[in-house]
């Protein structure tokens, strides 16, 4: 045996080591070990099963290579284009859990296979540039990280994704080796139950984890994620994503699975999320995404006489592009005070812009500054409102919701303010600096000068 498979098996076999131990001191009864649906200790894994989970891999776990090509437009000497591409790829796990027709079924999470559209304005992907757009991706099936591409490897095409349950369902062409365990109930978790897991770590190679269940019913809404999770201490790194978490039943001894690992906390390698499983079957079993419980809050509208009644009470400040303005009611319309970068220390107002009162014939720059302080406004003014909610039960999720809709549209925010400063084709009116209260110059969004 290599060094390398011996240390692997050996690893395996730590897993479940000290389960195999307290098993023989038989010092405790079988039921105190399963006073629920699923055991406290991985001793009461039936033989076989056993057997099967002490090998190095599990040969219907997969690690997946996920890649993504982006390209990046530039203008070179003369104006000539320029086309500049970027590699991106990531690795995590997958496994094999049914067959459908002429296709064998591959799940794991959404954040492993999906690449966004466009970097920038919100979203960052290591090594691409902002501006760049994907132009090609592709996932497929390799032994590990270190395995470069070649054409043996089996190209999983996409099926479904959730990204508020984190979830994908990729298929195969080839035939793959199937899951051999049940769909388990992890409403039925409790605290203290033992779990395995089955990944790879890093993209390195095959491994299993096991720990314990430390927390349940935890409600996950970060990066737009909304689904339930259940925390446990097993050590799990950076490539276990998607892996397969299983708990032992009382009843057979069977491992079921109750869960998709998908992230962990920053600094604290023990302490790990898993996506429930009970809120994932109907997506897996039906491929299809399953409707929202509540309804995602739709986009707030932007309407100006709408906009000018909420500011009834008076101005009001709110972030764009990085900056603060100020917008208040005047005349039939309104107007937002670009205030200066010194701002609270600075008075000074850098620009204004009038909304609404000579009507509503914007193009070109104008109408994209007026539209996007329109939509800032209202998504201000909504998250004001779902938070005065929370109070008296309001939902957390629409205001997570809305702070990210908010926080996505900063870039374009801060590329109109540019513009603005280099005084850019219909911007030119905007861009000179007045003193607050002051009486100088400004732009009106409708496309006419003062």
């Amino acid at each position: 045996m290599q060094p390398a498979s011996a240390a692997r098996a050996l690893l395996a076999l730590l897993v479940l080591a000290p389960d195999v131990q307290s098993a023989r001191a038989g010092d405790r009864p079988r039921a105190a070990l399963c006073a629920g649906r699923y055991a406290d200790t991985l001793a009461v894994m039936r033989a076989d099963a056993r057997t099967r989970e002490a090998r190095p891999a599990a040969d219907w776990v997969y690690c997946l290579r996920a890649t993504a090509v982006y390209e990046q437009l530039s203008y070179g000497k003369g104006g000539r284009l320029r086309r500049l591409y970027h590699r991106k790829v990531r690795h995590g796990t997958g496994f094999a859990y049914r067959k459908d027709g002429a296709r064998w079924l591959v799940a794991t999470n959404d954040h492993v296979t999906e690449f966004p559209e466009v970097t920038g304005e919100g979203v960052d992907l290591d090594g691409v540039p902002p501006g760049a757009r994907k132009v090609r991706e592709e996932v497929r099936i390799v032994s590990s990280e270190a395995e470069p591409d070649g054409p043996d490897q089996p190209v999983l095409a996409p099926v479904v994704a959730d990204e508020r349950l984190d979830l994908a369902v990729l298929a195969s062409s080839r035939p793959l080796h199937l899951m051999p365990y049940a769909f388990g109930r992890s409403a039925e978790l409790r605290v203290g139950n033992a779990v395995l897991a089955r990944g790879y770590p890093l993209g390195a190679f095959p491994a299993a984890n096991s720990g314990k269940v430390i927390g349940v019913g935890q409600r996950d809404l970060e990066r737009g994620w909304d689904h339930e999770d259940f925390a446990v201490d097993a050590l799990l790194n950076l490539g276990s994503s998607g892996s397969p978490v299983f708990a032992v039943s009382c009843e057979n001894g069977e491992p079921e699975l109750v869960g998709v690992y998908h992230a962990g906390y920053r600094g604290a390698q023990g302490l790990n999320v898993v996506v429930a499983v009970d809120q994932l079957r109907r997506m897996l079993d039906e491929l299809r995404v399953a409707p929202a419980a509540r309804a995602v809050a739709p986009e707030p509208a932007a309407d100006p006489a709408a906009l000018r009644a909420a500011l009834a009470a008076g101005p009001i400040a709110f972030p764009f592009g990085g900056r603060v303005v100020r917008v208040a009611r005047t005349g039939d319309g309104l107007r937002y005070e670009l205030l200066d970068p010194g701002f609270p220390l600075s008075g000074r107002i850098h620009a204004t812009v009038l909304d609404g009162e000579r009507g509503d014939a914007a193009t070109g720059a104008a109408a994209d500054l007026r539209a996007a302080l329109r939509t800032q406004l209202a998504l201000v003014l909504a998250y004001r409102a779902a938070e005065a909610q929370l109070p008296a039960g309001g939902a957390r999720g629409t205001l997570e919701r809305l702070a990210v809709r908010i926080r996505e549209r900063q870039e374009e925010q801060s590329d109109l303010l540019a513009a603005l400063d280099a005084g850019a084709p219909g911007l030119a009116d905007a861009s000179a600096t007045t003193h607050a209260g002051g009486s100088g110059k400004g732009a009106e969004a409708s496309g006419s000068t003062p």
